[in-house]
């Protein structure tokens, strides 16, 4: 906006507080640039203004550590450079039993990780709180929260479509648990892309997991004791894809020679496992920065009010061509 204005930061901040001594003719460029940008003065930023506390709270009920871990690392680095604290708590029992919700009245701020994004009881326990909160991971983006997320549809979409043209046709995919926002997307995803490719959808190619190593073990012994297996599997996060890798290698299949086997998320395990995996990179970390610089105030973004930021497929040694 001070670029839209050509003014500096300091003086577009006045003018949006309202502060005396600037020009009337600086005020009216300044005006004039918030009319183009279509900005919104952010409420979150205002709120933790006024707030004592210099804590925030972030609330999770994913299975994945993984993916947890890296929500963590983000928040706690942005956190860092702002001067705040942070509290995590695993919210899968609900709002009520949250210690910060009981013993911290005057939280700074909350961030809700998906699924919690889309749950009626903390929505409404915040609002009614008055605590003002970000959505990470949000499928409905609906509404005046601020929230930040990537388009996981598109991405299990770009998945899929990758591993047709190496020339995949019978590839398996093992879902997240029903009740995750993000798991239904990643399913659609490679349903479309399917679809896209002229590709049927069989019943027997799709397996059920929960984001868990344990159920990837699980849904991989079942798409693997077929008598026609697929000759790919897609894993809807990195877990259940190494999972993959280890009932692979008990069955004596070389990856990627006799099966493809695919990821999401790019977490550090996707670099780890033998062979590494291709994944989807979730830019997780940044994601959760944002999130926090959200309830600052400190958004990339004139309208920092939503953000979805881009994902990239990451081929590495566990994908290849099927066998002739």
């Amino acid at each position: 906006m001070a670029r839209e204005a050509g003014v500096s930061f300091k003086t577009v901040s006045r003018v949006l507080n309202g502060e005396p001594n600037v020009r009337e003719p600086t005020r009216q460029l300044v005006m004039q640039a918030v009319r183009t940008l279509g900005y919104r003065a952010n409420p979150y930023a205002r709120n933790l203004r006024a707030a004592q506390s210099r804590i925030i709270a972030v609330y999770f009920s994913n299975p994945s550590r993984n993916y947890t871990s890296e929500i963590q690392i983000g928040v706690l680095q942005r956190c860092n450079a702002e001067g705040f604290n942070a509290i995590f708590e695993d919210a899968s029992t609900g709002p009520d039993g949250l210690v910060s919700l009981r013993g911290e009245p005057n939280l700074a701020g909350v961030i809700l990780v998906a699924p919690l994004t889309e749950d009626p009881a903390f929505l409404r326990r915040l609002s009614e709180a008055g605590i003002p909160f970000v959505r990470l991971a949000p499928v409905d983006a609906a509404g005046e929260t601020g929230h930040v997320s990537m388009d996981d549809e598109a991405a299990a979409a770009e998945m899929t479509d990758y591993l047709i043209s190496l020339g995949h046709r019978r590839i398996g995919f093992i879902a997240g648990p029903d009740d995750h926002p993000q798991a239904r997307l990643r399913e659609g995803g490679y349903l479309a892309a399917l679809s896209r490719n002229g590709l049927e959808p069989e019943a027997a190619l799709m397996a059920q997991g929960s984001f868990h190593f344990d159920s990837g073990l699980r849904a991989a012994e079942t798409l693997l004791a077929q008598s026609n297996p697929p000759t790919a599997i897609f894993a809807s996060n990195d877990d259940m894809a190494a999972a993959v890798v280890a009932v692979a290698y008990r069955k004596g299949l070389r990856i990627p020679q006799d099966l493809s086997v695919a990821g999401f998320d790019d977490t550090p395990l996707a670099s780890v496992v033998v062979p590494s995996l291709t994944t989807i990179y979730q830019p997780i970390r940044e994601m959760a920065a944002q999130a926090v610089g959200m309830l600052f105030g400190k958004a990339d973004t004139d309208a920092p009010a939503s953000s979805v930021l881009p994902h990239r497929l990451v081929a590495r040694e566990s994908t290849a061509a099927p066998k002739p």
